[in-house]
């Protein structure tokens, strides 16, 4: 039995945990079944956690290396630390789109953890979907089709980073990362699974298509993640804390709380130590 207790949420992926306190050094035993929980169910929620900025850190980085967003780095930081993305009438909500992090960065996050400081009094639930049964469900031909592809990931036109960062820094980034490729199939390193790497927000192309061809390809993948089938949503409560596998889920921030306050504390790692 694990050292904590796990429910399960849906058919798809995500579970609960409770009867565990993340602001304490978890031990090795304790850390290896969570982990292979997060594997299993690609997203895990702990209630009532309040966890601080140190506090968060320290647990995300059992996962892996912090991840440094390719905007610190333009901005000159070399330390990546707990962001806190706040959502309020001066700060226009921007993460309601499907999307796995960073998928245009060269070596891309792996694990992200999400803690709810302050909660508006209705919306700004996160969704998750799994690109992982999304693999499962395809047509054998289909998986045979892209088995060896491709698809070319970049920032996109900007407009949030614009507005969070300014149009200068916003063409840096274009010009740092015009486009990356990545397989569009990948295998997780510890659960041998396969799912796709692609997401509306990043993913551009597929490498050796034609246009037409390629927007149809990846608008097929698009609508098999996007099935409710394979969703979880989540309300959150102040204290909250999510982790999931960036590799095998996207994420949706609603932002149908708008201009109500909302405060997450975010970090993701990759180099996953898993």
């Amino acid at each position: 039995m694990p050292p904590f207790v796990l429910r399960r949420l849906t058919g798809s992926l995500g579970a609960e945990v409770t009867e565990i306190e993340l602001s304490k050094s978890l031990p090795q035993p304790t850390f290896d079944a969570l982990r292979d929980a997060l594997f299993e169910h690609g997203v895990l929620l702990f209630p009532d956690q309040h966890l601080d900025d140190d506090a968060q850190a320290a647990f995300a980085s059992r996962f892996g290396r912090p991840y440094l967003h390719p905007l610190g780095r333009l901005y000159g930081s070399s330390e990546a630390r707990v962001e806190r993305i706040v959502d309020s009438r001066e700060s226009r909500p921007y993460q309601d789109r499907w999307h796995t992090d960073v998928s245009f960065d060269t070596v891309p996050p792996v694990i992200g953890t999400l803690r709810a400081i302050e909660i508006p009094a209705y919306g700004g639930d996160t969704l998750w979907a799994s690109t992982s049964d999304a693999y499962d469900a395809l047509p054998e031909a289909l998986r045979e089709r892209i088995a060896d592809l491709s698809a070319v990931h970049d920032s996109g036109a900007g407009e949030a980073f614009t507005e969070k960062v300014g149009l200068e820094l916003t063409r840096k980034l274009q010009a740092a990362y015009p486009g990356t490729e990545h397989p569009i199939v990948g295998r997780h390193p510890s659960t041998g699974r396969r799912y796709l790497y692609v997401n509306r927000q990043f993913t551009r192309r597929v490498v050796g298509l034609p246009e037409s061809e390629s927007d149809a390809l990846l608008e097929t993948l698009f609508g098999f993640i996007e099935s409710p089938n394979r969703q979880l949503r989540h309300t959150w409560s102040a204290g909250d804390v999510g982790l999931w596998d960036e590799r095998t889920t996207w994420h949706f921030a609603a932002a149908d709380h708008y201009p109500q306050r909302r405060e997450m504390g975010r970090m993701i790692v990759t180099a996953s130590a898993a």
